[in-house]
């Protein structure tokens, strides 16, 4: 089987150091203890003083374990990949890199794949610890499947954007900056933008239904739709999908406007599409910028 090369020599040097085993083995070992501690609690504790079991309990810890991963990835991915070409540009050895017989293309997805190969190797390794809650039912082989998609796709989607702007700026700590500031504002921007459009609908309703009895609530439309791009939402979703009800999520629409629930019940599927189709175009455009040809056909372009 063809390995990246790029890949494989990264795969090698991380594999090959005792501390990926450390981190698997502390990484585990945490969840393990948590997951202890949430059954002694569950079945021992709460039986004993209060004569009945909570079964809702374990879903919650499920809920909190994968809430912990996912964060782990937002914030571990960016850190990664943001030094990813930049790096080898501070060290002097992307232009050696370049003269291989890689593609840009490839290089690009030789250092995606090593840099979001150790987050998608620890919530695998963790899935026997998220497996308690077989015990109890409730979480299916299903959604632990839909759980590794998740986050295999926001790594890449995180990672796509960390890889774009280290291909864009020559120093790592520019990358990162930016990396992160993207991030921010996927997370918290988003829905900033969507307060503001509500509070603008509000006053101009209440401007024109001065003196009426009648309150009509603001809708910001079809502009709900740029939470699609928010990997918390879309986190958001796939666990009310699993453990919840679902009415949550639309309260949670409720406070920007009316998502029908056809549209809620394939937001999640909608969500990581666009999110795939997005790490696309960055990797396509990295792929394009790291390109030596067309660095030197810009310099002779400015020359003239």
């Amino acid at each position: 089987m063809k390995i990246n090369p790029v890949y494989q020599k990264e795969l090698k040097t991380s594999v090959r150091s005792v501390r990926t085993a450390v981190i698997l083995l502390g990484y585990n070992a945490i969840l393990a203890l948590f997951g202890l501690f949430a059954f002694y609690v569950t079945f021992e504790y709460d039986s004993r003083y209060g004569g009945t079991v909570d079964y809702s309990s374990i879903l919650q810890i499920y809920a909190i374990i994968t809430a912990a991963e996912f964060g782990l990835v937002l914030f571990t991915v960016p850190a990664l990949t943001a030094a990813a070409i930049s790096g080898e540009r501070e060290k002097q050895t992307l232009e050696i890199l370049l003269t291989t017989k890689l593609t840009p293309f490839q290089i690009i997805l030789g250092k995606l794949a090593s840099s979001i190969s150790m987050m998608i190797l620890l919530a695998v390794s963790s899935l026997p610890v998220l497996a308690i809650v077989f015990t109890i039912g409730g979480i299916t082989l299903r959604d632990f499947l839909v759980f590794m998609l998740l986050i295999v796709v926001t790594a890449v989607f995180v990672g796509s954007i960390g890889i774009f702007f280290s291909t864009l700026f020559k120093k790592t700590t520019s990358a990162t900056v930016t990396t992160y500031g993207v991030l921010l504002f996927l997370g918290i921007g988003t829905l900033a933008i969507l307060w503001a459009i509500r509070l603008v609908i509000e006053l101009k309703m209440n401007e024109s239904a001065a003196g009426s009895i009648v309150y009509q609530t603001p809708d910001a439309g079809n502009w709900i739709l740029i939470l699609l791009i928010n990997p918390g939402v879309t986190f958001f979703s796939m666990i009310e999908d699993q453990i919840g009800t679902g009415s949550r999520l639309t309260s949670f629409f409720g406070n920007f406007g009316t998502v029908s629930m056809g549209v809620q019940n394939v937001w999640f599927y909608v969500s990581v599409s666009i999110q795939l189709g997005i790490s696309v175009i960055l990797l396509i455009g990295s792929a394009k910028l790291l390109d030596p040809l067309r660095d030197r056909y810009c310099r002779k372009k400015r020359r003239r």
